[in-house]
């Protein structure tokens, strides 16, 4: 075993501890005050959504990576392959929309309190509920398809027949069935990276025009400090631009990895980059509100 594959192992081991310990801590909280009758505050409700994503991305991609790593190749069967890399995908695409969704959320909460804005926040705290079903929805649906032409890991001699996904394995597609697939796939990201990108313009934007405006109303006592609902924006544009970092760096890495015939440092790299916003983003929010359940618009 050399020094490179101890790193990348006790690597791999550590990012995927982290992340599950940090969700499940999130999952914890925020279930213990909803059993003690507390109502959830929609944000409460996205940010739980988002926390269960990001535990089974880690989960059912992140646990047999690590498995993997350490040696251990054939571990799943057909069937356990596709549940697993479908569940992955499924929770993925889940991530990145209620992700967005937080986004949208904080960024009509904080809109100016006039006109049409009024009646618009109101609906969105009204459907905050049966939008988090949609993702789940949505997500399970457009991915249903994604774990037909998988199998376990077949080991073959020639790397141009398949295309290995770390623990399952394909057969090459055809050119028309790559485009269709990329196009099915690529689609809904490029709607809710959209959606997030501007709703992280908007606070930005927002956010500058009220300390504009508050650099000359505030006085020496309280110059330094952020209202709750501020602090929360700050919170969720830290989580959105995180993951737009992330996807964006992942994605680069996957088209290479597709155009150099999955050269194995490269999996192990999306992989991990993958996996990096479902890890930060629980510490993220304990780190900027240590009383996370608490955490408020």
């Amino acid at each position: 075993m050399t020094f490179s594959e101890v790193v990348l192992r006790l690597l791999f081991l550590t990012q995927t501890g982290a992340g599950v310990l940090g969700n499940t801590f999130l999952l914890s909280a925020y279930a213990s005050a909803s059993g003690a009758g507390r109502a959830l505050r929609p944000v409460h409700v996205i940010l739980t959504n988002m926390a269960v994503a990001n535990f089974l991305v880690l989960s059912f991609k992140g646990i047999p990576q690590v498995i993997f790593i350490w040696g251990v190749t054939d571990i799943l069967g057909n069937t356990v392959c596709k549940l697993t890399y479908y569940i992955h995908r499924m929770a993925r695409g889940l991530s990145l929309c209620t992700t967005c969704l937080l986004s949208s959320f904080q960024a009509v909460t904080i809109s100016p309190r006039t006109g049409g804005w009024v009646g618009l926040r109101e609906r969105v705290w009204k459907n905050v509920g049966s939008s988090c079903f949609l993702c789940w929805l949505c997500n399970l649906v457009i991915n249903v398809f994604v774990p037909v032409h998988l199998k376990a890991l077949q080991h073959t001699h020639n790397s141009t027949e398949t295309w290995d996904y770390g623990f399952c394995s394909s057969k090459v597609p055809n050119s028309f069935s790559v485009i269709l697939l990329t196009i099915l796939l690529t689609f809904p990201d490029v709607v809710f990276m959209g959606l997030m990108t501007a709703a992280t313009v908007f606070m930005v934007l927002v956010l500058h025009r009220h300390h504009q405006r508050m650099r000359h109303i505030h006085t020496l006592r309280s110059s330094h400090r952020f209202s709750p609902e501020a602090k929360a924006t700050q919170t969720v544009l830290l989580l959105a631009i995180s993951f737009i970092s992330f996807y964006f760096t992942n994605s680069i890495f996957i088209i290479c990895n597709i155009f150099f015939h999955s050269h194995l440092w490269l999996t192990h790299l999306t992989t991990f980059l993958a996996a990096c916003y479902p890890t930060l983003s629980p510490l993220i929010l304990l780190l900027r509100d240590p009383q996370a359940p608490r955490f408020c618009t």
